[in-house]
């Protein structure tokens, strides 16, 4: 469980730091965000 957690922690940091700058800078939309992360495997 706590291997579970500690790998799903990890992916979200990973989404995060992709998103969160995109998101900000207005590169993408939320709607978008979806086929960004699925064109990248993420």
């Amino acid at each position: 469980m706590i291997e579970k957690n500690e790998h799903e922690s990890r992916t979200l940091a990973v989404l995060r730091d992709t998103l969160l700058p995109k998101l900000i800078s207005g590169q993408i939309r939320i709607k978008d965000a979806e086929k960004f992360l699925k064109e990248r495997e993420l």
